[in-house]
């Protein structure tokens, strides 16, 4: 053999060995891979069933759609896909009804929420995956009030139908003003009637307290301090008397302030205007109706 057959046959020696460690460094990190995965898909399995157990729904679907994954051990998986059927067979399901004319055409303007993330409603309706609880919906259409359901589901049950219609979008609460008729806010019978009293009141408020001053200036000049206990009831009695209708006159004029503030607008026939001619025994006179 000569030297260089030689150097050939040490190339493909050292080639074949290298060849060799390198495939045996790939497999020890594959059985190190494989062996963290195990591990992972165990602990995944553990954790589905105590959460299953503890009917703790949502943490154990995700747990159990880990632990099915064709990594894990074909007995951990087998246990998730069991356990995933019997779930879907336990998690209940919603139908959301939309009733009332006219709802076709603003489904695209509507909004729906389901404890509290907003969700896109199919036509036809199909059922949408819930866990077992208390759930909230609510819709909003543009120019409707919105609507609030709350409702509960149970372990199981399917095809829970919740139907919503939108109430009629409400009139405007404005009056229209009538044509050819004048906004006018004429005075109540009541105000009148309140501030007569109140007049009347205060009136008579100052006619006892200036009786009761009187009195009591008399009784100082003749009687006092030996007068005669008639004498000091009758002034105390006109005081008081005085004091009573000063606050009931102040609570009649209140009210009749109120009264007057908040009268109603009310819509008239405008008065006639133009050239008016009337005619009595001593002669005719023109007159001229109108506003300027």
């Amino acid at each position: 053999m000569n030297r260089r057959s030689a150097s050939t046959l040490a190339l493909i020696l050292t080639m074949l060995l290298a060849s060799v460690g390198l495939a045996q460094t790939a497999s020890e990190t594959s059985r190190e891979t494989s062996r963290e995965e195990v591990e992972q898909c165990v602990a995944e399995h553990d954790s589905a069933r105590q959460l299953r157990l503890d009917e703790q729904w949502q943490g154990a679907r995700a747990a159990m759609l880990s632990c099915a994954a064709e990594r894990c051990p074909l007995a951990i998986a087998a246990d998730c896909h069991a356990w995933l059927d019997e779930l879907a067979r336990q998690m209940p399901t919603l139908i959301v009804v939309l009733e009332g004319e006219q709802l076709g055409a603003l489904h695209s303007a509507l909004r729906v929420e389901l404890d509290g993330t907003s969700i896109e409603l199919t036509d036809p309706p199909i059922p949408i995956d819930l866990l077992p609880g208390a759930h909230r919906l609510r819709f909003e259409l543009p120019g409707r009030q919105p609507v609030e359901l709350s409702f509960a589901l149970k372990k199981g049950e399917k095809n829970h139908i919740e139907r919503v219609r939108f109430a009629a979008p409400r009139a405007s609460q404005s009056p229209a003003r009538p044509a050819n008729r004048v906004a006018t806010r004429p005075v109540p019978a009541a105000t009148y009637w309140l501030a007569g009293g109140a007049l009347v009141a205060l009136a008579g408020s100052v006619g006892f307290l200036v009786s009761g001053l009187n009195q009591h200036a008399d009784a100082r000049a003749i009687c006092a301090p030996t007068c005669d206990q008639s004498i000091r009831t009758s002034i105390q009695a006109r005081l008081i008397l005085a004091d009573v209708a000063g606050g009931a006159g102040l609570v009649l004029g209140g009210l009749a302030v109120y009264t007057y503030l908040r009268r109603p607008v009310v819509y008239a026939e405008p008065p006639p205007s133009g050239l008016a001619v009337s005619g009595n025994g001593q002669g005719i006179s023109l007159t001229w109706r109108g506003q300027f």
